[in-house]
């Protein structure tokens, strides 16, 4: 886990929600069902990784490739509270061998 770029996460994160209300023109008022997705390493453990998550809070479904994607309800489009969350669970999937794959979200 020390190898990642939290840094560059987080200003990837930024960007993308800056783009989404500049570009996109979302409501960023907004509370939203975040979506977090994250691939298997060769070591991944998929049950550890889906109950940490789920200890948080997360709805966790498996994909038919290994994929995980954590879903969380009432998020804010806000850096903080998006950052919060991927932060998170960022850390707990690359403890578990999941690294992330982007972040996405429903409108309710």
């Amino acid at each position: 886990m020390s190898d990642w770029d939290f840094e560059l996460q987080r200003a990837q994160t930024a960007h993308t929600l800056h783009h989404l209300e500049t570009e996109e023109g979302v409501d960023m008022t907004l509370r939203v069902t975040l979506d977090l997705e994250f691939l298997p390493g060769k070591d991944a453990d998929p049950a550890a990784c889906t109950k940490a998550l789920a200890m948080f809070g997360y709805h966790v479904d498996p994909g038919e490739d290994g994929t995980l994607t954590a879903q969380i309800d009432n998020v804010a489009l806000t850096l903080d509270e998006v950052w919060l969350h991927e932060e998170r669970t960022t850390k707990i999937a690359l403890a578990r061998g999941f690294t992330p794959d982007g972040w996405g979200f429903l409108a309710p």
